[in-house]
């Protein structure tokens, strides 16, 4: 018993090109959550699927709202275009700051070489 639960967790998915790469997906996710060293970031990975699920559910909120009546039809696609606009920003800022903290992550990782200072300069106090 143990060893088919082991062997349907390491089975290949089937062949199909677009199952093997969620497949791969959901793989790589899995291992990013479980990285116990934090050195990796989830969050970018996981902000793409949660961008398409909200843009999902904001068109399906105005197609029904669309539906309400006349300022309804009217307004519905001009609220979807004002989310598309924020979501789509709001996503591009967490992703620069993460992509910030991915590029600083090294440089903290170097040692710090301080400039020598010149006597008389203006760091150093006078007597």
């Amino acid at each position: 018993m143990g060893k088919a639960y082991s062997s349907s967790m390491n089975a290949e998915p089937p062949s199909s090109s677009a199952l093997s790469s969620l497949w791969q997906q959901i793989r790589a996710v899995l291992d990013l959550v479980l990285d116990l060293s934090f050195k990796r970031f989830v969050t970018p990975h996981l902000l793409r699927m949660l961008y398409v699920l909200s843009l999902l559910a904001a068109l399906f909120y105005a197609v029904s709202w669309m539906f309400t009546g006349l300022l309804g039809f009217v307004m519905a696609p001009v609220a979807l275009l004002f989310y598309l606009i924020i979501a789509r920003v709001t996503v591009e800022l967490i992703l620069a700051i993460f992509r910030i903290a991915e590029h600083l992550a090294p440089m903290a990782d170097e040692p710090v070489v301080r400039p020598v200072s010149k006597r008389g300069s203006f760091t150093e106090p006078m007597r």
